[in-house]
Formats: C-alpha cells, structure tokens, sequence
C-alpha cells in the first residue's frame, strides 16, 4: 500500500503561500479508499486471535468506504459478509459490494446510527460477527503501522500538520499516536460536518454514538465543513490539481487550506480518503452543480474559497459585502443592497466570476479586530468593497467610491468603469 498511495505536491490550489501542502492518495488502495488498510487489519487481527475463521459471516455498518473494502477482503479471504447502509448512499458503492458478493441492508437514509444498532442486534441473534470499525482498536492500529510511518518516511520527516476527515476516526487516532511518537510538535487537524451538513463518509456523530476509539486528546483541532464548502473544493481540485476525489477528501482539502493561511512556511499533509467515481451518481460533477460555483461563502470560510478562484473563468473579483438578513435577505448595510445585485450583472456580462465573501453582523465588522481589517493582503476598510483577483492575489479596488456613490445609477457607472479597466489584465 506504501507504495501506491504516494504523496503528491499541490502546485496551483494553495496560492501564494510559503506552505508545502501534499495530498496523500489514498484512493489508489486496491479496493479504493484508505479504509482498505482498517478493513485488512480487522480480519487479520481477528483471526490471530481466533475470533473468526474463512467461512464465518461478518457484519458491519458502513457508510460504504469500509463496506467496500471488508467485501474485498472477505472475497479473498472467504468470508460471508452483510453490510448495513443508509439508503441514500451512492450507487456506485452499492455497486461495488454487490460487485465483491456482499449482502447488503438498508436503513432509512442518514441514520448511521441506526445501522450500527441493527448490526449489534443482530450479532446478537447469532447472524454474525461485527468487526465493529468504531469501537475495534485494529482500526487505528493499521495506521499507527502504516499510515503514520509512511507519511513521516515520505516527507523526510519534515511534516508538521496532518488533516484528516473524520468519520470512525481510526485514520486520525492511528496517525496522530505515530507521528506524535516521532515529533510531539506535528498538529493533526481533523474535521466534521458543521452542524445540519451531510458529508459523505465523515459525521457529526451524537455524545452517545461517539467511536470509542476516539480520543479527542489526540487532535490538536477539529474544524467543521460545511456541505458547500467541501463539494465545491472537491470540483475545484479536480479542475486544478487533477485530484478526482470525494467529498469528504474535499472537506479535508478545505480545511488544510483555511490552516495554511493561519500558519508559515509548515508541510502539510491532507489524506485524500477515496476515489470520485464512487460519488458520479450523486450529481455532485454535474455540469449543473459546476455552473453555480462559487456561491457566496461567511468570511472563516474566505481562504479556501479564494484559493478555488482560479477553476472558474477570468476576469475573477471578489466582493466584500454584509451578512444578509436569514429572514429577508437583505443585508444591514443599505451600501451592499445597492451595489451588489448590480455587481453581479455586470461580471456576468463580462464572462466572469464573483465571489462573494460575507463580512459578518454589523457589530462583527465594526469590531477594529476584524481579521479583514488586519489582513496584510486586504486591508479592508468598507463594506462593500470590490477587488479584482488575479494570479493568486488581490489588484485594483473599489470600496470608498461605492459608499459614495448613493444611487443605483452611479454605483453602475462605478462598477462598469472598474470592470472595463480590470477585465483585460
């Protein structure tokens, strides 16, 4: 597997930075996904113990990472397996169980939790055995042996940070007891779905379904991803890195991003857990999902929205402007309801794109301590303030001009005069 899942430099997506940031592929396991390394030591171990034997039936619930890789390995070693799913996972998973001769079951969609119960239930009835990926301690144990010396070997022990979605945790558990045995300075980030996002693979899991393998003093930090956030990321690395991955990958890229802009001249390592033909059924590479990027995004998430600008077309802005109103949708600064419909229409003439980065509540922007006011690239000052964004960093603006210009018929001829000066760079 080392040898597969090599480490591979990022060349556009991170921008101007003094950071190296490295993906490790681990999508290029046989069965496809990083779970392949868990789902092996499972059954070894179990079988050195005597807890199972080829001919046994296994169960397990699964999201479909491990479900694919523990039929893999059942295939091979002539095991009898039931997979228990959520319903709403893709296709292309489905497929590739089947595929491996697993039976597989159903329960109602997103209810993780509820598989993991029926699993134990019927280990309970005699169906089986469940291996348990939660709570098995030979999940992290194939990375603490693998992953973790590979990752230290393949950066010359260079590296300082690690990001990692989280989902059993094994991944992040296994590594983190490695690296930190090697160097205790190395961060490990791991990340979970913000609060109502539904990212494939990784959770938000509830106090009493928490892995029991999870130990939080193991992660330095944890950051919530929001379901826009890694699905356009996942695009974008696609169209700028090459990398065709799935969402919870694209989680995982998002937030190494939102830490390098936090940190200098580190070596950062992001686990790229699976393939994205596993996710091409779901819509999530439609031309139709592309076409709407980038959607407007709060200002923690700037840092990787920004560094997605260069997937979409030239000429590229980005706006400055504030939060809108949940129940209205109009924001608090009459400046930015005037300026931004107008905004949009003239970079749409123009071929071009526009992010829209939300500043935040009128109290959060007044705050002298805004991280925009202090940035050393941006120096805001106004809301809205339009910038041109070209080869990575931030051009000619207009901010003052706009808060001066108090009609519509201005703040076009504001706009119309800035973009014709700047589309052609």
């Amino acid at each position: 597997m080392a040898s597969c899942c090599g480490l591979m430099l990022w060349t556009r997506l991170p921008g101007r930075t003094s950071n190296i940031i490295l993906a490790k592929l681990e999508g290029n396991n046989p069965a496809g996904s990083v779970k392949d390394r868990p789902a092996l030591s499972m059954i070894q171990e179990a079988e050195r113990k005597g807890v199972i034997k080829p001919g046994d039936t296994l169960i397990e619930a699964t999201s479909g990472n491990t479900g694919i890789a523990l039929a893999m390995a059942a295939a091979i070693k002539g095991y009898k397996l039931i997979l228990i799913m959520p319903a709403n996972m893709s296709e292309e998973r489905r497929a590739a169980m089947a595929a491996y001769g697993a039976e597989l079951l159903s329960v109602p969609p997103g209810e993780m939790e509820t598989a993991r119960d029926l699993a134990k239930e019927m280990e309970a009835e005699g169906k089986g055995i469940v291996l348990d990926q939660f709570g098995n301690l030979d999940n992290p144990l194939a990375h603490f042996t693998s992953t973790g010396p590979e990752l230290w070997e393949q950066t010359n022990g260079q590296i300082t940070h690690l990001v990692s979605s989280m989902g059993t945790t094994g991944t992040i558990m296994g590594t983190s007891r490695y690296l930190k045995s090697k160097n205790p300075k190395i961060q490990l980030c791991g990340l979970q779905p913000s609060q109502g996002a539904k990212i494939p693979g990784i959770r938000r899991w509830p106090e009493e379904y928490l892995p029991k393998i999870f130990d939080r003093s193991r992660v330095d930090q944890v950051i919530d991803i929001s379901q826009r956030e890694a699905e356009e990321t996942t695009r974008a690395l696609a169209r700028m890195e090459g990398i065709f991955c799935g969402v919870s990958s694209g989680g995982a890229v998002s937030a190494a991003l939102r830490l390098s802009s936090e940190v200098e001249n580190a070596v950062i390592a992001v686990i790229i857990c699976d393939r994205g033909d596993r996710y091409l059924s779901t819509g999530i590479f439609s031309p139709q999902a592309i076409e709407n990027d980038p959607k407007p995004c709060p200002a923690n998430e700037f840092p990787s929205a920004v560094a997605r600008l260069p997937a979409y077309p030239a000429p590229r802005y980005v706006i400055f402007v504030a939060d809108p109103d949940p129940e209205t949708g109009e924001s608090w600064c009459g400046d930015t309801n005037r300026a931004l419909p107008i905004a949009r229409e003239l970079v749409r003439e123009a071929g071009g794109t526009l992010l829209e980065v939300a500043v935040g509540s009128r109290p959060v922007w007044k705050d002298e301590h805004h991280p925009f006011r202090h940035d050393p690239e941006l120096h805001l000052t106004c809301v809205p303030t339009m910038i041109h964004w070209q080869d990575g960093a931030p051009g000619e603006r207009v901010g003052p001009e706009l808060e001066a210009a108090k009609t519509s018929s201005l703040v076009e001829t504001t706009l119309r005069s800035f973009i014709s000066r700047t589309a052609g760079k």
